[in-house]
């Protein structure tokens, strides 16, 4: 009897190793994917591609982010010393309030200072002027940090604090100081200034990750006062420099109070994970809790190390708890279907929704992708409209009188789920009077975006702009 040879083995062999290899992808599909219109597109691609569908399933659909993140970022820091209290005395926050604390498994702490910083010709002085008094510590951390004069002042003034005897540390992103070259890091060398590269870019060994970039900024000086926002450092946010094409308006925060040590606390996470400490020492805060305040605040930390979601869950929750007015202002508008939901929900029930966005956006293949998303909200009757120039980068929601979440992160999926950013909750009518009155004085000079504009676009544009959409997880 004569032996099949191998190439007729192989014809036996592989129908049932492809059948073996599609039904293994499609129950890693069902197991971990959330999405079911993303777990059914993957299941039939490896039926039509038996052999391509689980290849590309494997380069493409698996979460590595998550995966990576989880077991990298293992850091903790001890912080038995943080108090904070979930129902502060003479407040009625609930039930906005329990949806963070539910998130966190915190309470809030006490703002006894909150300021507002609008672009870099506020926010630079001010920093400036406390790096300068500072006796203690110093703790900067940012996604970009140009190497122009806004930047070049800050690292000088950096460094003349460690000459006089500060404890100076300093985080930049790894892939946001590319923005600039030759790299901050290389002067901050030169001037004598501790600092470490979060999740540093590089060739050998191969480190080329665009994704778990910390897109967080804080300035913490002497545990006493803290800095916060979507600013980063450089020219591009004095605003006031016309000639400037790529000036960006941003708005930060200036707070003091018993949220600083939260706030340095999470500062020292970061730190001690830049330098692969994952035993640091325990946390001790600077600050006295005061039951009396005006102004209570939480932190919500949120990456890809952590198994929910946390921003996105707060952002779907508040809107969902509204009961008069949500007010929206973000640079980068790629919601989830569930925000999309909740979104058109509180519409549907009569709170007032309106979102305000770039007309000029410094990313064109995030506005392109926008415009596809635009549609399902503009049928459903929500107020859309397009700020002038310049690219407006500040991130705002305020919902009805007390509440309103500030920090580093955008409405998209870069920021709510492959990104390390940073929240906080704001509770107090002042503030939100205060924002909301830059919201508004923002809206009156913007131009309502219409359903007949978004229609109108020529079949070219909206081929463009659908398929940009597609590729919204990864812009």
């Amino acid at each position: 009897m004569d032996t099949l040879t191998q190439p007729a083995w192989l014809i036996y062999i592989l129908p049932f190793a492809w059948l073996l290899m599609g039904l293994s992808t499609a129950a890693h599909v069902l197991l971990n994917k959330r999405d079911p219109k993303s777990a059914f597109g993957w299941i039939a691609l490896c039926i039509i591609l038996p052999v391509a569908g689980p290849i590309l399933y494997l380069v493409f659909g698996i979460n590595r982010v998550h995966n990576r993140a989880q077991r990298n970022y293992l850091v903790k820091v001890p912080r038995d010393a943080l108090l904070t209290i979930a129902e502060p005395p003479g407040t009625n926050f609930r039930p906005l309030s329990n949806i963070g604390e539910n998130l966190t498994e915190k309470g809030l702490s006490d703002c006894l200072d909150f300021r507002i910083l609008e672009n870099g010709e506020s926010l630079y002085p001010a920093m400036l002027e406390h790096i300068n008094g500072a006796s203690k510590r110093i703790l900067l951390s940012s996604y970009i940090f140009d190497n122009n004069s806004s930047g070049i002042a800050i690292a000088e003034a950096l460094a003349a604090a460690v000459k006089r005897g500060v404890d100076v540390k300093v985080i930049v992103d790894g892939m946001g100081e590319f923005m600039s070259l030759p790299r901050i890091g290389g002067r901050l060398k030169q001037l004598g200034v501790p600092f470490q590269r979060f999740n540093p870019i590089s060739l050998f060994p191969p480190a080329l990750n665009i994704n778990m970039r910390s897109h967080r900024k804080l300035l913490i000086i002497d545990g006493e006062w803290a800095f916060t926002g979507g600013q980063n450092i450089g020219d591009r946010h004095l605003a006031n420099n016309i000639k400037n094409p790529h000036r960006v308006l941003d708005i930060h925060f200036q707070l003091r109070g018993k949220i600083v040590d939260e706030l340095e606390w999470a500062f020292l996470q970061d730190w001690y994970y830049c330098l692969n400490k994952d035993s640091p020492p325990p946390f001790e805060g600077s600050n006295v809790s005061k039951p009396d305040a005006n102004i209570w605040a939480r932190l919500v930390l949120d990456g890809p190390n952590k198994d929910l979601d946390k921003l996105n869950h707060l952002i779907v929750g508040v809107i969902s708890a509204a009961t008069r007015e949500v007010l929206i202002m973000t640079p980068y508008f790629l919601p989830t279907f569930d925000l999309i939901g909740a979104l058109i929900a509180a519409h549907l029930r009569g709170v007032s929704v309106q979102i305000l966005l770039p007309g000029h956006n410094n990313i064109e293949l995030v506005h392109w992708a926008m415009q596809n998303t635009l549609k399902q909200l503009l049928e459903s009757g929500l107020d859309i409209r397009y700020q002038p120039p310049p690219f407006v980068h500040s991130k705002l929601l305020l919902v009805d009188d007390e509440y309103a979440l500030i920090g580093s992160a955008n409405m998209d999926p870069r920021s709510l789920r492959l990104n390390y950013e940073l929240g906080l909750e704001v509770f107090s009518k002042h503030v939100n009077g205060c924002l909301r009155e830059h919201f508004i004085s923002r809206a009156k000079s913007s131009a309502p975006v219409t359903l007949e504009q978004i229609n109108g676009r020529s079949l070219p544009v909206k081929l463009r702009d659908s398929l940009m959409w597609l590729f919204s997880p990864y812009l």
